[in-house]
């Protein structure tokens, strides 16, 4: 290693260089490969001279055409040899090219693991580099979404730097096979803003709408009850003349969504659950609603 030309943290452009390797040795390989190519094309040219007048006297019938058969392939050995050496000496300068390693695209240096000196071989890592445009969020989905998800549907980001905004985005793939032990697959989405304060390695929520084309009973996911077994519950209010109770019920759920819950069952439209507080409540224990 020669020269390093940054360091960590730094922003660099698409095509500068970021550092030179030590190409003494490489530059004299390229110098050989050069000077070979320019040797066999000059046997290549004194064969064809020789073509020529073999066949100028065999066409005079002064030489015989087995002489010229020969000069020919020996201007075809000479021009084989010579297209070998020209391709030596391309893929020398391609290697030699190499000796500076240059930026593929925009981005941050996020970690600097080489110094002047040090040996490097083919495959060392030298620089992380992290692109700061372009993102895309990849997030697993159960596989039941797939078919609503492959026909569109409106996606939003949030993220804890822009806390309360939602993030305009757009769906850029379904990736069918994601875990198939889960049963998810993971959907893409990229966002449609450039100027977003997030770095790669950076935790998203993403909002997908989906129109499920049917309504149904939902409540808040504060008020259900989760238990080990796997029941969920839910404390209902009930009246009973002057008297306000509660009393727990097990539900099903299904889909969540901004912070609401699909009810399957165990619970009908309009009835009243508790919210707050329901972690130490007791069955018929009186309260009191809240204004």
């Amino acid at each position: 290693m020669s020269k390093v030309n940054f360091d960590s943290g730094a922003n660099v452009k698409k095509g500068e260089q970021l550092l030179e390797l030590d190409s003494e040795l490489e530059e004299a390989a390229y110098e050989q490969a050069a000077a070979l190519a320019a040797q066999a094309a000059g046997e290549v040219k004194d064969a064809k001279r020789r073509l020529d007048i073999a066949a100028s006297l065999a066409k005079r019938k002064y030489g015989p055409q087995n002489e010229v058969e020969a000069r020919q392939a020996e201007v075809e050995i000479d021009t084989a040899t010579h297209d070998g050496h020209r391709a030596e000496q391309r893929r020398r300068a391609v290697l030699l090219a190499r000796h500076k390693l240059k930026a593929p695209f925009d981005g941050v240096i996020s970690k600097r693991m080489v110094e002047v000196g040090q040996w490097v071989t083919p495959g060392t890592a030298v620089f992380e580099l992290v692109a700061m445009k372009n993102f895309r969020v990849d997030v697993p989905v159960p596989q039941d979404y797939y078919a609503r998800l492959r026909d569109g549907a409106d996606v939003a980001l949030e993220i804890d730097t822009l806390p309360g905004e939602r993030i305009p985005a757009k769906i850029g793939a379904l990736i069918p096979v994601s875990d198939p032990d889960a049963r998810t697959f993971t959907l893409r989405v990229l966002p449609t803003r450039t100027d977003i304060p997030i770095t790669p390695g950076m935790s998203a929520r993403v909002l997908v709408d989906l129109d499920t084309g049917a309504r149904d009973v939902v409540v808040s996911r504060d008020a259900l009850i989760r238990y080990p077994d796997g029941r969920i519950t839910v404390w209902v209010v009930q009246n009973d003349g002057d008297k306000t109770s509660v009393t727990e019920r097990r539900v099903e759920i299904g889909l969540a969504f901004d912070g609401l819950v699909q009810v399957l069952s165990g619970l009908k439209e309009g009835e009243r659950v508790v919210v707050r507080g329901n972690e130490s409540l007791r069955e018929g224990q009186a309260v009191q609603l809240a204004s």
